[in-house]
């Protein structure tokens, strides 16, 4: 069980001491004796203030839900919020006692994970505050070396897609900031503190580190594995399981049929998943408390899988078995972008439809473009 940058702070005195500290965390940020970062900063040091992202400091608020600020009554410290309706970024008055801010979320190494809009966030607001900022490393829990997806263009940045990254881009939340600030000319002061002797090639689940969700829908690694493209169906009037006990593991809508599906699905061979028929009854988001059928993804090889691929192959699927039910999701009256598209990027729905090898081939070259350009931002081997 290695060290996370959480538990190495105390070799790093100088970043902390006499400083007044803000920290921006989640449930999910915790030692290897699960001891929250909270709680680990403040025996050490002077923790004057918490700072929530998306879901909350609890990791309990449902996904889009705006996040409040409160008073913490568990350590008597103000939580100020980082995703409200009116705005995500870091106000004046927020950090009028702070003197350094502090990172520390364990993220899930994907684009449309809002944390590291947070971060991005972060940075441009702590370089205009002047403010320094250190990011406690953790592992991606999908490992660093398989990158996925097209690389985002600037006219589609959105929460959801707050940088010019692939879906899934194969660097640590510590190794991201290095790129953003540096990629993006930001200028923070920024320090990151190291993970021990984690390797790229490991996955969360070979770490001997417990599990704690890092969002609501996502309880297991697995599930963040599978999440990396099963994502995209929110874009799609087919449920993704959100409100289920599979979320993003298994697929569905009133109208589906699922054995059919899961035999379509299996002769796809797509490598690494296989499927089985599936029935839910979500209880919160698309079709609550209707009866969907479709299907559940099993990975079968952690490392040969690619769910990016593999969510893009069924939509295509279910698009030509189903062409009279399934749509993507029209724009919001608050984003005038279409969901599918704020997800995968503009000008993608068509393609997917009508060209998916074309597609799947472009963002091929483009992740493998990213791969090779991000290595000078690994920090491990």
């Amino acid at each position: 069980m290695r060290a996370n940058g959480l538990e190495n702070i105390a070799s790093y005195p100088h970043l902390f001491k006499n400083k007044r500290l803000g920290l921006v965390t989640a449930a999910s940020a915790v030692d290897s004796s699960l001891r929250s970062s909270i709680e680990v900063i403040s025996s050490l040091y002077d923790l004057r203030a918490l700072f929530a992202p998306e879901h909350g400091i609890f990791s309990d608020g449902g996904a889009g839900s705006s996040i409040e600020t409160f008073i913490d009554s568990n350590t008597g410290l103000p939580v100020y919020s980082l995703y409200k309706s009116e705005g995500q970024s870091l106000k004046a008055e927020m950090v009028g006692e702070i003197d350094t801010l502090i990172f520390d979320i364990q993220d899930l190494g994907l684009r449309f994970y809002t944390y590291i809009a947070t971060l991005k966030n972060l940075l441009v607001d702590a370089a205009s505050l002047g403010i320094p900022l250190i990011v406690l490393d953790r592992p991606n829990p999908l490992g660093g070396l398989i990158v996925e997806g097209n690389v985002l263009h600037q006219d589609s940045f959105s929460f959801v897609g707050p940088a010019a990254l692939p879906i899934r881009y194969g660097l640590t939340i510590g190794e991201l900031a290095r790129y953003l600030n540096t990629v993006e000319q930001i200028g923070c002061d920024l320090a990151v503190i190291r993970l021990d002797a984690w390797k790229r090639s490991s996955y969360f689940d070979e770490l001997g580190r417990p599990w704690v969700m890092t969002s609501p829908a996502i309880p297991t690694v697995f599930t963040a594995l599978l999440y990396s493209g099963m994502c995209l169906f929110e874009g799609t009037n087919i449920s993704e399981g959100r409100g289920s006990s599979a979320p993003f593991s298994q697929i569905g809508s009133p109208f589906l049929e699922p054995f059919s599906l899961a035999r379509l699905a299996n002769s796809l061979q797509l490598p690494g998943v296989g499927f089985t028929p599936a029935h839910f009854t979500p209880s919160s988001s698309k079709y609550a408390g209707e009866n969907c059928m479709g299907i559940c993804a099993h990975v079968l090889d952690k490392r040969l899988v690619r769910p990016v691929e593999t969510a893009l192959s069924l939509i295509n699927l279910i698009a030509k078995q189903y062409p009279d039910e399934f749509s993507f999701l029209p724009a919001t009256r608050q984003d005038s972008t279409m969901s599918f598209e704020r997800l995968a990027g503009k000008n993608t729905m068509a393609m997917v439809l009508e060209d998916l090898p074309h597609l799947l081939h472009s963002w091929r070259v483009e992740s493998d473009r990213f791969s090779k350009e991000k290595e000078r931002f690994h920090l491990y081997q």
